[in-house]
């Protein structure tokens, strides 16, 4: 076993290293890809806090934490807010009046704001969002006036620490997180790239297939065995620690079956490619068939996930 190990891992630490970082660079670049496209996605709103008060600087607070927008500050100098809609710069402009701190404690909110907004279905759900936001920083002004007329003095802090405490929580947003899913088709796709560039292991390991020395080696009784377990299984190993590792950066919600589903094909996988090392001697025809087979194996793995 332990010859074995020394033959097909330690004199092989430098290709594994290689591997390693063709892998890590593979799953960067779609990290970078995938950060890009979420910034994209993004609703620019730009904001202009003329007010400049703890009620405004709430505001704005509540729409920076929205998880779609993109909050754009406008100095109080601007004459011309809407003309960053015009310029495509943002998809609704807000200007925040000086009074509406006032406003707020007052409960007179009504026509109070100065909004522009493109007139699209971006543009509608920009507004609505920015809506929800406003609505949510009133809620506890009207508690407070409920409470003044029915003669109970409850101070603000108290109101929104209650009100944070029994707001319920999305059921939607709960099933999402915490449902862990069979399936996945975002998740099989970028393993399946993973498998797709993985198949460079033949050419990096092209010093094991040395004929003579392996003629040699197989006269043994189950060495042909240890060979191809310590290679298939080293492997596996790698990619699923890896495939782990992007599930846990990702925040992956899926479940055992996914990961057993996986690591069937990882082992599958892997076989195919070592049949391929140690048959085949053409370097070209071996790097063919070894793109043929990874291709062969993502496209199976993506219709399990659909």
């Amino acid at each position: 076993m332990k010859p074995m190990f020394n033959l097909v891992v330690l004199k092989q630490w430098k290709q594994y290293v290689v591997l390693l970082l063709i892998l890590v660079l593979t799953i960067s670049v779609v990290l970078m890809a995938q950060t890009t496209s979420n910034k994209l996605f993004k609703m620019p709103i730009a904001v202009q806090d003329m007010d400049q008060s703890a009620s405004s600087k709430e505001l704005i607070h509540n729409l920076e934490q929205t998880k779609y927008l993109e909050v754009i500050h406008i100095s109080k100098d601007e004459a011309y807010i809407e003309d960053f809609i015009e310029k495509k710069e943002a998809i609704v402009s807000l200007q925040i009046p000086k009074d509406f701190s006032d406003r707020l404690k007052e409960n007179r909110l009504k026509d109070a704001l100065l909004l522009y907004y493109k007139d699209d279905f971006i543009g509608e759900i920009a507004l609505e969002v920015t809506s929800k936001s406003l609505y949510k920083q009133q809620i506890p002004v009207i508690i407070q006036d409920h409470l003044k007329k029915a003669d109970h003095k409850v101070s603000m802090d108290k109101i929104k620490q209650e009100y944070k405490k029994d707001t319920p929580h999305s059921k939607m947003e709960h099933h999402a997180v915490k449902k862990n899913a069979d399936v996945s088709i975002s998740a099989g796709a970028i393993i399946a790239l993973l498998l797709l560039v993985s198949c460079s292991q033949v050419v990096l390991h092209q010093r094991l297939k040395q004929n003579a020395a392996l003629d040699r080696l197989m006269m043994f009784n189950g060495t042909k065995l240890k060979l191809y377990t310590f290679y298939v299984m080293t492997h596996v190993i790698l990619l699923f620690l890896i495939i782990l590792s992007v599930s846990l950066i990702l925040s992956w919600s899926l479940s055992i079956l996914f990961y057993v589903t996986t690591l069937c094909i990882l082992i599958a996988y892997e076989f195919g490619l070592s049949i391929l090392l140690f048959k085949i001697n053409t370097l070209s025809h071996k790097l063919f068939m070894a793109i043929m087979w990874s291709i062969a194996i993502s496209c199976l793995y993506l219709y399990i996930q659909i």
